[in-house]
């Protein structure tokens, strides 16, 4: 081995240093690094995840400090990512006697408590750590909370977030564990009260906007969401999450095109997004203005081929547009990312009926019957399958087998009375329309809807009137 110590290393390179330890490992040279070298060479094996590199690493670093608090520390962590956590405790117990006043010991301990799911031991060791230090207190703070949590105590864990929050105002990561904690514990309107009071000191702080509008969408008070994303919008005219998040509410408000504008700005400052494409191609879809939902929708595929979703909106409106040819190749894609998806199936039989395959549009339907139990409007299009098709019996029995399933469905029998209208029965017509009448006057347009020329039977106007 060839002895090269290099006492005036520059800590800035951290490519030379792992280059050299590479020499080391090898046995091609031999270095010497401090203490703090060390830590950021096992730090680095550790977060890319080469443990076995950074068992080595330390194997060297204790040879040449073999009496470093700081490298047992490390040897600690290493041994906590080969989870060996009885051999972790057993070296901090053992530093814990030398440097009874050293905080990272203490955490190291609660770290290892935490693991090894004994949380009122972490919670008693990551206190006696807050007593001791004077940087760092914010982490504590959330691993207590985070302890709390574990043994289902949600108060206490909203105390320590509560008193982070007050020593350390500006911590991003505590309004959002804040929040988390609420919402987790179904308290959304105590979160909601708290971060109305924080943005009462803090009315710029983006983040208590977002995680207060995030809370009133879970509440389902989106009013009350739209304005919170707004101020952190507002607050913050490059906060992207905040633009994306506006965008999904202003959607389900129905105000599609604010919505698809809010989505553009996402893209703007977050660059190219197959899931934000494909909310802009939603509400273009919904807006009925399909040839732009296709291009988003083509858009998020092209970032991301396995978007279902992006998929059936795209053969939805190649559907609409009357372009079934398209439209089946882009179902059959869909299919073959999951067959076993409803929605895809139900779309593929909409899709196989434009284009006269009904052998194929009735096993499309019959899977989505199989895999939807809840679905009772597959009945009316699966019965108008039959209905085109010449096959007016089997049309009814399928609407009979839809209500057998799903008692007093008002619009399953008012599409019953319809095809029996057309039968030239009418009295059987008016029978099932006067039972669903009773159950729901307000579906009565869906007759209309699907036969537009009975709004001009004087019988049928006479009857509804």
């Amino acid at each position: 081995m060839r002895e090269d110590f290099d006492p005036s290393y520059d800590d800035n390179n951290n490519q030379d240093r792992l280059v050299k330890l590479e020499d080391m490992f090898s046995d091609t040279a031999y270095y010497y690094f401090d203490v703090n070298e060390w830590e950021v060479i096992i730090d680095h094996y550790l977060n890319t995840l080469r443990l076995e590199k950074a068992v080595k690493a330390l194997v060297f670093a204790q040879y040449q400090h073999p009496n470093s608090a700081e490298l047992n520390l490390k040897k600690a962590e290493v041994f906590m990512e080969q989870n060996e956590l009885d051999e972790a405790l057993s070296v901090l117990k053992k530093l814990d006697e030398i440097y009874p006043f050293n905080p990272d010991i203490f955490i190291g301990i609660g770290d290892v408590y935490s693991r090894k799911m004994e949380h009122y031991s972490a919670i008693i060791h990551y206190k006696k750590a807050l007593g001791l230090c004077e940087d760092g207190k914010e982490d504590i703070y959330i691993q207590l909370a985070a302890e709390c949590q574990s043994l289902e105590k949600p108060a206490q864990s909203i105390y320590w977030l509560k008193v982070m929050m007050n020593e350390f105002p500006d911590s991003i990561e505590g309004l959002y564990e804040m929040a988390f904690c609420y919402e987790v514990n179904g308290n959304q309107k105590l979160g909601a009260e708290f971060f109305k009071s924080f943005l009462h000191t803090n009315p710029f702080n983006h983040h208590a906007w977002f995680n207060l509008g995030n809370l009133y969408t879970t509440l389902e008070k989106y009013e009350e969401a739209l304005n919170a994303f707004d101020y952190s919008v507002i607050s913050f005219e490059e906060f992207s999450s905040g633009w994306y998040n506006k965008g999904n509410i202003l959607g389900r408000l129905g105000r599609y095109q604010e919505a698809i504008e809010a989505f553009e700005r996402t893209l703007e400052l977050e660059g190219p997004a197959a899931q934000t494409h494909f909310y802009i191609g939603d509400c273009f879809e919904n807006l009925q203005k399909f040839g732009k939902a296709k291009i988003a929708y083509q858009k998020a595929i092209e970032l991301d081929e396995d978007h279902l979703d992006a998929w059936i909106g795209a053969a939805n409106c190649y559907l609409e547009l009357g372009d079934g040819e398209e439209a089946l190749n882009y179902c059959e894609k869909a299919l073959k990312l999951n067959s076993d998806n409803s929605l895809v199936q139900y779309l593929y039989g909409d899709v196989c009926k434009s284009l006269g395959y009904f052998d194929a549009a009735k096993r499309a339907y019959d899977k989505v019957i199989e895999l939807d139990h809840k679905n009772s409007e597959i009945y009316l299009d699966y019965s108008d399958l039959y209905f085109c098709n010449d096959e007016k019996y089997l049309a009814i029995e399928m609407l009979e087998t839809g209500l057998a399933k799903f008692k007093n469905q008002p619009d399953l029998i008012y599409r019953i009375g319809t095809y029996h209208f057309l039968m030239g029965r009418k009295n059987n017509a008016f029978e099932f329309w006067t039972n669903a009448t009773i159950i729901d006057d307000n579906l009565k347009q869906s007759i209309f809807e699907y036969c537009p020329q009975l709004m001009a039977d004087i019988e049928i106007k006479d009857f509804f009137s």
